[in-house]
């Protein structure tokens, strides 16, 4: 019969087994535990990484010019508030006896800053060295790459004009025109808009040529209603021109009457009465605006459908002349229909050389229309065949173009404005968690 081998390890066997075993898992266990420590590094790295760069991103847009920049967390749950902590003046001298030039290297700081699954506190300081931005004021371009001002062989490359650089320059260097819509911030704005001075005038030229016929007058004062289908065509120009120190910029504004009642049809055209209107200004009738730059400035015009009786009139018209541009200049036109989404980007300048704080305290909207902006046409021209060429022109609606019409503008979308190409910042960004390890980024402003 046979016999079952009960007989088990001994201890001694034992022993002997766990220690190769744990000569064995000893490597592969410091091998895990590194690759897991490496792991958490480089994702609390790519955190760090991630969010230094989307701090850069959001100072490429802020305004430089405050003693705090605030920008979103990322979390949606509030803002980060960095302060100016430490701000210093240095000089540049310019070639060609151009003078000199003061800039700023300027440090922000914010503590505090969230990051990673176990939200870390980090602390970080952003430096902004604005020199490209300075020598840039005086028509010159830095070049990152040398360190010093772009050069094209041995001449010194200019800026012959503001354009691609106004949005990040001195505001004062960048036309806004928001005359051609309403009279003043606290001018009442209803009540004082070009529209409805239009409207005004014309009423009571009419109303003169209705008295000159008794019949006619006596039916108007008995409720005939002669003039309600009234409506009225406005015309913008924008005048770009050349002076003896640098560019003037006008903006003139003209109403014409269009009547609907045969007799002041016939009176218009008998030279009876003017069927048109230019708004007192300023500078002279018609002129609502007019500044003169040291170099050709980026145009923003702050643009409203124009309401005749309560609706909007069926087309508008913008005109631009840079006939007095040299060949090699081209004006850079901005038209921002205010009823509609403007970009932060511009919103900021505007707001900020205007001294408000939102387009919408800006701008006369009428109260009481009774159709709808997006059904007005606007035909964007130059003044003649000799400005083709001189204007490049975005806007942030549609705008009507015929091909067959030589004067006519191809308006591009804001989304298709390449206005930060030239390099006006570095910026510099440190992010230090609680163990005192760095990450840094550098970028620029522009290109």
């Amino acid at each position: 019969m046979a016999k079952n081998n009960n007989k088990g390890f001994s201890l001694i066997e034992v022993i002997i087994a766990v220690a190769v075993f744990a000569i064995l898992i000893a490597p592969l266990t410091a091998q895990l535990i590194s690759a897991i420590n490496v792991n958490t590094k480089s994702t609390k790295k790519q955190y760090a990484i991630e969010k230094a760069e989307e701090i850069m991103e959001s100072f490429k847009t802020a305004n430089m010019k405050g003693s705090a920049i605030s920008i979103p967390d990322g979390n949606s749950t509030g803002n980060y508030e960095f302060g100016l902590d430490d701000s210093q003046t240095q000089t540049y001298t310019l070639p060609e006896s151009a003078g000199t030039v003061d800039y700023h290297i300027n440090t922000y700081s914010c503590s505090g800053i969230s990051l990673g699954g176990e939200y870390e506190k980090y602390d970080c300081t952003v430096t902004v060295n604005d020199i490209a931005h300075a020598v840039a004021t005086k028509g010159y371009v830095w070049d990152a790459n040398t360190n010093d001002l772009k050069k094209d062989g041995s001449e010194y490359v200019r800026l012959t004009s503001g354009v691609g650089t106004v949005r990040n320059l001195d505001n004062k260097q960048s036309a806004i025109i928001a005359g051609a819509t309403y009279m003043g911030a606290t001018s009442g704005i209803e009540g004082n808009s070009l529209d409805n001075q239009a409207a005004a005038y014309f009423k009571d030229v009419k109303v003169d040529i209705l008295k000159g016929n008794s019949v006619l007058y006596n039916q108007y004062l008995s409720g005939a209603t002669y003039l309600d289908n009234d409506s009225f065509q406005k015309t913008t120009t924008i005048k770009v021109s050349k002076t003896l120190s640098g560019y003037m910029v006008q903006c003139f504004v003209e109403y014409q009457d269009k009547p609907s009642f045969n007799p002041i049809i016939k009176a218009y055209t008998n030279g009876i009465a003017s069927d048109t209107y230019k708004p007192d200004g300023k500078y002279g009738e018609g002129i609502v605006y007019q500044k003169e730059y040291k170099i050709l400035p980026p145009i923003y015009l702050l643009y409203a459908p124009a309401v005749c009786n309560g609706v909007y009139c069926n087309n508008d018209y913008i005109r631009v002349e840079t006939s007095g541009l040299d060949d090699d200049e081209k004006a850079k036109i901005y038209l921002f229909e205010t009823i509609a989404s403007i970009d932060p980007k511009y919103e900021e300048i505007i707001c900020d050389t205007l001294g408000v704080s939102s387009i919408d305290s800006l701008v006369y909207q009428s109260t009481s229309h009774t159709s709808s902006p997006s059904s007005v046409k606007v035909y964007v021209n130059r003044t003649g065949d000799d400005t083709k060429g001189k204007i490049e022109a975005y806007s942030n609606f549609g705008t009507e173009y015929d091909e067959t019409d030589t004067t006519a503008i191809k308006v591009k979308n804001t989304s298709d404005d390449t206005s930060d190409e030239t390099y006006l910042y570095d910026i510099h960004v440190t992010l230090t968690d609680s163990n005192g390890n760095k990450t840094e980024i550098s970028g620029t402003r522009g290109k």
